[in-house]
């Protein structure tokens, strides 16, 4: 008798351990595709009327259900360097070059994020450098030559939301990508 309530109590025991072990380990189901559709319609819509800091937040929730869309993280990218955020929106450039190493805007609005980092470190190089020190006077000099590299592009995109005038959107140029 003393065997029968053991080997019950092993199976009791095993039975409520496999049900721990296996609580919060499914995976969860996978999003459906109209809901993250409308997302990326909503975080476009927002981003259109200059609602960027609320199309980010769709932006980074349809890269969390689709982490393998470059144009996704392309458009996060956009919306983070809108909101000034130059680190941020490297990385998802970054990232969207990795899924798709020919995305042009993304290439390109990388570039043009870090010539910005660029200029704001050799403006404060300058503004570090104590007078006389030639750091002073070429990091300026360096500083005003990308300016005016961005002033080429004035016409070519768009200025709303506190971005430098040189940033390409997914619409600009030769229209949206698909």
């Amino acid at each position: 008798m003393a065997m029968g309530w053991t080997r019950w109590f092993a199976i009791v025991a095993a039975v409520w351990l496999a049900g721990c072990a296996a609580h919060g380990t499914l995976p969860d189901a996978a999003p459906r595709t109209d809901d993250v559709a409308s997302e990326r319609a909503d975080a476009d819509r927002a981003y259109a009327k200059g609602e960027i800091a609320h199309a980010a937040t769709l932006y980074e929730a349809v890269v969390e259900a689709l982490p393998d869309d470059a144009d996704a993280w392309f458009r996060l990218g956009n919306a983070r360097f809108r909101l000034q955020q130059p680190d941020a929106a490297v990385t998802a450039y970054d990232r969207a070059v990795q899924l798709d190493p020919r995305h042009a805007r993304a290439l390109y609005n990388l570039g043009v994020v870090r010539m910005k980092q660029a200029q704001a470190a050799l403006l404060s190089s300058a503004e570090a450098s104590p007078p006389g020190d030639p750091l002073r006077r070429d990091g300026a000099r360096m500083a005003q030559r990308i300016a005016r590299a961005g002033d080429d592009q004035v016409g070519h995109a768009h200025a709303d939301g506190g971005a430098p005038p040189f940033i390409v959107d997914a619409e600009d140029a030769s229209g949206p990508r698909p």
